[in-house]
């Protein structure tokens, strides 16, 4: 956790997180009108698979996309970065109509957790497994150490 312009940011740590683990993998849309992806016509009517956990491995977007780096989500590290290129609910006229919800429930929460224990994963990321279907899940439970902080 870090402080910027002494608050606590939990905002780029949720952004972060759904980066790596975006709660939906992707999503599904049939196209209008037909375009063009590099030399190949995609043809009105297609179903197209929109790969979220791809999108937000770019490297283009987001440099060491591996790595936990909640920097990347301030302000100043947000210029210039395609608006498309982190969707964690979707985006445009069908985004998700829950994510304003989920995202104060889940920043609730953690700043709950944060305030009384300092969290630290027992396991490294490479052996957090996830699966994929309508949503992200773990293979295996997650083992965290919770210690408590001091007041």
């Amino acid at each position: 956790m870090f402080l910027y312009e002494n608050k606590l940011i939990l905002y780029v740590l949720t952004q972060e997180s759904l980066r790596l683990y975006p709660v939906v993998p992707f999503v599904a849309r049939q196209c209008n009108e037909p375009f063009k992806v590099l030399d190949h016509t995609v043809p009105s009517g297609s179903l197209c698979l929109i790969l979220i956990c791809e999108l937000h491995l770019d490297p283009e977007s987001f440099p060491e996309p591996e790595k936990f780096i909640p920097e990347r989500f301030l302000p100043e590290n947000r210029v210039g970065r395609h608006p498309y290129a982190y969707v964690p609910f979707s985006a445009g006229p069908r985004n998700c109509i829950g994510q304003k919800f989920a995202m104060i429930e889940e920043k609730i929460v953690l700043s709950s957790i944060l305030k009384k224990f300092r969290v630290t994963s027992l396991d490294p990321k490479d052996k957090v497994i996830t699966t994929t279907n309508l949503t992200t899940k773990n293979v295996k439970p997650l083992r965290l150490r919770f210690e408590p902080r001091k007041i």
